[in-house]
């Protein structure tokens, strides 16, 4: 048998972890490998000095500020998480909520921004409106095609619904807010 299966096995005898036929063997080879004997007596010795070693005990309310470390580092990733989630939320209902106004004002609105898209005088800011002008007669074009459809009490509904929602989130996440600092 190799040496280092040896070692092996004075680790699990160590432990009581052998059969009788195992322990058997390794007596055996002890008794014929000095360097493996060598071994074994300092693994001995080495097992002696941890027994007689007083065991040592953590300091009085060290499992308890362990404990309490633990819970504020969860508490923080709590908060942390929340936040996030509110800020995520709170953009996307915004942004929900300008979009679905920014529509109703094209659909209600079609002929005032027409007279302040023409009215403006000068050149390069023609220019600049006649590009916006093409994108907001293409976004009327859509809304107007939509408001002739039985479609357009709905949109006006979502865009109500995404307001009251939008509100409804502004006064959750104040309450929250008051709620975290107390």
């Amino acid at each position: 048998m190799l040496c280092s299966e040896i070692h092996e096995w004075m680790s699990l005898h160590a432990d009581g972890l052998l059969d009788q036929e195992q322990a058997a063997c390794l007596q055996a080879h002890l008794l014929a490998c000095a360097d493996c004997r060598q071994h074994w007596e300092a693994m001995c010795a080495v097992s002696r000095l941890l027994e007689a070693a007083p065991m040592a005990v953590p300091a009085p309310g060290f499992a308890l500020r362990v404990t309490r470390r633990l819970e504020q580092r969860s508490a923080r990733r709590r908060r942390v998480f929340s936040v996030l989630g509110v800020l995520f939320g709170s953009a996307g209902l915004w942004t929900a909520t300008g979009v679905a106004m920014a529509t109703l004002v094209v659909i209600l609105w079609r002929a005032p921004l027409q007279i302040l898209w023409t009215a403006a005088g000068l050149p390069l800011a023609r220019n600049m409106l006649s590009m916006a002008k093409v994108l907001l007669n293409a976004l009327y074009a859509v809304a107007s095609e939509l408001s002739r459809r039985p479609t357009a009490l709905i949109l006006f509904g979502y865009a109500i619904l995404a307001l009251g929602l939008a509100l409804l989130w502004t006064q959750v996440v104040f309450r929250r807010g008051q709620q975290i600092t107390n």
